[in-house]
């Protein structure tokens, strides 16, 4: 029988594009998407730290999860993005039947986290952010539609007064060349007629090694 996961959004197009990449990779490891949120294996919300609204709204959500899993104490929960990368402590405390909580550097992570989750009762964090990682080598799964949201670089220098972008989502680095045509060839393959090229800072791109 396939293992199945739920995943819920909230927050910018980075965010959708994430869901889409963390889908892709749970797919890669024979993950299934559920029907519906109450008969999925996990359940996973990629949160956003900069709309208030947003953050109001998945503190609302996990407690229907929990009343999900209450029903079904098998059923894994995962915070993901960047409230899990800025509001962990909180999040353990408050919800600590919330499983997972990984930031936006640690999707990668994700498919070998659910493994040890099925012999492991402790909560698994990882917020770590990374000098490097832009998922180079990673496609997305896409549901139908006309746009593909492609992420050319993550992160941001900026430190500006008012956000907290460089602390939820580390500092820039950029993807190369390659990366993104494959994928917008993918994307063009696969049925989308409109691309957005996506990032904190799509200014800061840059392809010194490149030529």
């Amino acid at each position: 029988m396939h293992r199945s996961y739920f995943i819920e959004t909230y927050g910018c197009q980075m965010n959708v594009a994430d869901s889409e990449l963390v889908e892709g990779l749970l797919q890669k490891e024979g993950y299934q998407p559920a029907s519906d949120i109450k008969s999925a294996d996990a359940i996973f919300v990629n949160t956003c730290a900069i709309r208030e609204h947003a953050e109001a709204k998945v503190h609302s959500r996990l407690g229907r999860y929990n009343l999900i899993k209450k029903l079904k104490p098998a059923t894994i929960i995962g915070v993901l993005g960047c409230m899990a990368q800025n509001l962990k402590d909180d999040i353990l405390e408050s919800k600590p039947y919330v499983d997972i909580v990984l930031g936006p550097d640690s999707y990668r992570k994700l498919p070998e986290i659910l493994n040890r989750k099925v012999e492991n009762s402790e909560s698994v964090v990882d917020t770590k952010l990374s000098r490097y990682e832009v998922y180079d080598d990673l496609f997305p799964s896409r549901n139908e539609g006309i746009n593909a949201w492609i992420s050319i670089m993550r992160g941001c220098d900026k430190f500006c007064t008012f956000c907290i972008v460089p602390f939820t989502r580390g500092r820039e680095r950029s993807r190369s060349i390659a990366s993104i045509v494959a994928e917008t060839e993918k994307a063009v393959a696969d049925g989308f007629v409109e691309i957005t090229l996506l990032g904190q800072n799509v200014n800061s791109d840059k392809h010194e090694h490149e030529g």
